[in-house]
């Protein structure tokens, strides 16, 4: 019963998301004044397109998707996590609430760079090369919406079912995770990014001796 509201949730965020970039995008960047009632309304064109916008982000729908659903289902553990050391992990407990909040997908998103060039490097392969893990990590957008939306659904998803963990600490907690990941889409988060470094163009130089 939970992981099926999980899933509701992950949907419900995913459509509630997007239509908050949009709205973002529309008010805040456009620069305009004055608004068509098709572009505020016509939501059986906005949430589609602007969701499929999203997993090819990175040039590919395919790897999008994959990625999007990888990082969700690693999230929705991740959330699980604290009943491995503890209580049930929808209770009112400490461990339960660090595994539920946006520690680790802000962490994610201030250091994506950083790992996935290491995981790169690590095995030896370009963030050009073209191989899977490459344009799997390639996906970052993809990759940090799947874990910021899946943390959200699962907070919803113990609250919504068990009512145990604090109203106060899901509600700050969703929105959190929400502006950052709208500002995150629109490049207004200051950390975070797929830089290519030196170390991944001395992994290329690697390649081409070999």
């Amino acid at each position: 019963m939970e992981f099926f509201l999980y899933l509701i949730y992950l949907v419900i965020t995913l459509v509630v998301v997007s239509l908050g970039d949009y709205y973002f995008g529309l008010i805040y960047l456009s620069g305009k004044d004055t608004f068509e009632k098709q572009e505020l309304t016509d939501w059986a064109r906005i949430i589609p397109s602007k969701i499929v916008s999203i997993f090819e982000s990175a040039g590919s729908l395919q790897y999008g998707l994959l990625a999007f659903g990888l990082s969700a289902f690693f999230a929705y553990v991740w959330t699980l996590t604290g009943g491995l050391i503890g209580s049930p992990h929808y209770t009112d407990s400490f461990g339960n609430y660090f595994f539920l909040s946006f520690l680790m997908p802000v962490l994610v998103l201030a250091f994506y760079s950083f790992i996935s060039s290491e995981v790169l490097r690590a095995a030896r392969i370009s963030r050009n090369s073209g191989s899977f893990l490459a344009r799997l990590l390639n996906q970052e957008i993809p990759l940090l919406s799947g874990i910021f939306i899946s943390v959200i659904a699962s907070n919803l998803a113990v609250y919504g079912l068990y009512h145990e963990v604090s109203f106060l600490f899901v509600l700050p907690n969703v929105l959190i995770l929400l502006v950052l990941l709208i500002l995150r889409w629109n490049g207004k988060v200051k950390f975070g990014g797929i830089r290519v470094d030196r170390e991944e163009e001395d992994v290329e130089d690697l390649g081409e001796d070999s």
